[in-house]
């Protein structure tokens, strides 16, 4: 973390789990893709979500939705093989 933090000149702070859902969220929102391969499932992730926007968009948002409010489990520290 120090070394992403020193190439922001000290300037970054990375976002806790819920304001990370919420950019998810976001970015899928405004997205306008038909055949586009969605891939969030990096071992980093606490959320895996795969599908293909258009097609899959409001299924990925739901999963999102219902990850915000608790309603699926999320990726423990632990699991993130960071």
């Amino acid at each position: 973390m120090e070394r992403v933090k020193a190439g922001f000149g000290g300037h970054f702070t990375p976002l806790d789990v819920p304001a990370l859902m919420v950019e998810q969220q976001q970015l899928l929102a405004a997205l306008n893709l038909q055949r586009t391969v969605f891939r969030s499932d990096h071992a980093s992730n606490y959320l895996l979500l795969k599908g293909v926007l258009g097609k899959d968009k409001e299924r990925l948002l739901e999963q999102l939705k219902a990850a915000r409010q608790g309603l699926v489990p999320l990726r423990h520290e632990w699991q993130r093989g960071l």
